[in-house]
């Protein structure tokens, strides 16, 4: 996921490592170390968006609110993965939003983190 713009390449790679972890202890059938996995994807999930969310507002245009919408979508998906490792502790549901969010997530925001960071090129520097 790199775009040329060596903050958000950095956050991306941190967002795939975080819940490539989540998957990877998913895997090894272990719901406590998918639970804190989580909990660190979602950390870094939380700051990522909060950054981005600041930018599209002070870039403007209509393609924030679809971007905005594509957050909410993650945000909650990632919070029913967390309500089935930690209060369901069901390993078949953990899996199966794992997989829905590895696809939905990676898919759906790398198109609009790319659209996001093209917009980002064309001004030639990031709004303040």
């Amino acid at each position: 996921m790199g775009f040329g713009l060596s903050g958000m390449d950095a956050e991306h790679r941190r967002l795939v490592t975080g819940l490539d972890n989540v998957c990877l202890a998913l895997h090894g059938r272990n719901l406590g170390a998918a639970g804190h996995a989580l909990a660190d994807f979602i950390d870094i999930m939380t700051g990522h968006f909060s950054t981005e969310e600041d930018l599209l507002r002070r870039m403007g245009g209509d393609a924030a609110e679809h971007h905005l919408a594509v957050h909410r979508m993650t945000a909650e998906l990632t919070e029913n993965l967390r309500i089935a490792i930690e209060v369901d502790r069901s390993l078949e549901r953990a899996e199966f939003l794992a997989a829905e969010l590895v696809t939905q997530w990676i898919r759906r925001l790398f198109h609009e983190d790319a659209a996001l960071a093209e917009r980002i090129k064309a001004l030639g520097e990031i709004p303040a």
